[in-house]
């Protein structure tokens, strides 16, 4: 069985966040320090961290989708080390063309986002969620 749309793009985003050196993606095996997960739950042993959660994509017309994804990021040394992470993310993903070549998408754009003071252990997070307008399967 095929993986699900939003599976595909998630998959897309954490090869393009590895190769941009925001996160280390490795399809398969333990979670680590840097690492990225394509759906699921933070670890909360690990101090930074990128989780990627598909969002409900919403129909735009006969033919073409929207597809959302959350990026949920936590890094060590308070919030303006989140903050930097997400300013990287924006050079890579806002208001891009054909990022990531997948589903047919044509334009990427983030939608919203939000800093997190940090924990009691000193991390602080990053949560933005991007907006891919593409093709229907």
């Amino acid at each position: 069985m095929a993986d699900a749309p939003e599976m595909v793009l998630n998959r897309a985003l954490a090869q393009l966040l590895h190769a941009s050196g925001l996160a280390v993606y490795q399809p398969t095996g333990k979670a680590s320090e840097l690492g990225i997960r394509l759906d699921g739950v933070m670890p909360t042993s690990i101090n930074e961290f990128t989780l990627l959660t598909p969002l409900r994509p919403v129909p735009e017309g006969r033919a073409d989708m929207v597809w959302r994804t959350q990026i949920y990021t936590r890094r060590k040394g308070g919030v303006a080390a989140a903050r930097a992470w997400g300013a990287d993310l924006r050079a890579v993903l806002d208001q891009k063309e054909y990022v990531p070549n997948v589903l047919g998408i044509g334009w990427a754009w983030e939608f919203s986002a939000t800093d997190f003071d940090p924990d009691s252990q000193g991390r602080a997070a990053v949560a933005a969620t991007y907006y891919f307008r593409g093709r229907r399967p």
